[in-house]
């Protein structure tokens, strides 16, 4: 007689107070258990390049001072411009450089910042470079 020759021929047992669980369900029981979950997102973080903020010599200063002054006398015109800005990575030190060309709408002197006829906002302080891509009304040298 084997140890459970009493009970294996027993009818299954259907609970009266609980639904029977989906196949589908039961399967997610014995689903693979991922222990290192983000580990890969972790590793692309480390992986992922940012660069410094690059210094401003005082010449590049001067430069960028020069068109802002410029850019606020003729803001009735919208000017269009082209603009090199570092963006600070959230994440880690560094970050990132980016070109943008638009229509200047305002210069906003408290908020530091320049605001394009799209919306677009970039801070003052975040400019590396600004070059005025339309002066067809403008006799000056920028």
């Amino acid at each position: 007689m084997d140890e459970y020759d009493d009970i294996i021929d027993l009818p299954h047992h259907v609970s009266k107070r609980h639904p029977q669980m989906s196949m589908q369900s039961r399967a997610a029981q014995f689903a693979p258990f991922a222990a290192l979950r983000g580990q890969k997102e972790g590793y692309e973080e480390v992986r992922r390049i940012v660069e410094p903020k690059r210094i401003l010599t005082e010449a590049q200063k001067e430069q960028i001072d020069q068109n802002l002054q410029w850019i606020f006398a003729n803001i009735s015109n919208h000017p269009k411009i082209e603009v090199t800005y570092f963006i600070p990575d959230l994440h880690k030190a560094g970050g990132r450089y980016e070109t943008y060309k638009g229509k200047i709408k305002w210069i906003d002197q408290k908020k530091k910042e320049i605001i394009f006829m799209d919306n677009k906002r970039i801070m003052i302080k975040n400019l590396h470079e600004i070059s005025i891509t339309n002066q067809e009304d403008n006799n000056e040298s920028i």
